[in-house]
């Protein structure tokens, strides 16, 4: 199998294509708490299409951490889960060993594996809940990726 920072690098090209062909507003490493707590990629997709405030409150925020492998997943970054929808996009090795640990995070709606082709990513564990669950308010969220591409 590939190293780490390969398998990542394929996880993430995944995200991004998951997030484009979503037509969301999306950016990569977003930082939030002056910096202690860093997403690999947070989307936003407003509900209404309107140019209008409450499109923001109402939108939905998806949160997406990239683990290679379980000693990224126990390294102690990144396993911040503060949107609507919590994905944690990962092989399937390491979705068999979080279930048999009964591992997943409480805040992970849904866990990506890619596909045999590497073309897409697919559910492997849905959790799924309805309705909104950020953590955080919109706006927070929005100037944290604001702040990302300064």
């Amino acid at each position: 199998m590939s190293k780490r920072p390969d398998i990542t690098a394929r996880l993430s090209w995944l995200v991004e294509k998951r997030l484009d062909s979503q037509n969301m507003y999306w950016s990569p490493e977003v930082n939030f708490d002056g910096g202690r707590e860093r997403v690999d990629f947070v989307g936003f997709h407003s509900k209404l299409g309107a140019p209008e405030a409450v499109a923001v409150d109402l939108g939905q925020f998806e949160f997406y951490e990239v683990k290679s492998n379980m000693a990224d997943f126990t390294s102690g970054h990144g396993l911040t889960f503060y949107g609507d929808k919590n994905f944690l996009v990962c092989l399937p090795e390491l979705v068999r060993q979080l279930v048999e640990q009964q591992a997943i995070p409480e805040r992970v709606d849904m866990i990506l594996c890619p596909d045999k082709t590497w073309t897409r990513l697919v559910p492997k564990v849905d959790r799924m809940r309805i309705g909104l669950h950020r953590e955080r308010p919109a706006a927070e969220i929005l100037w944290a990726i604001v702040k990302t591409h300064r």
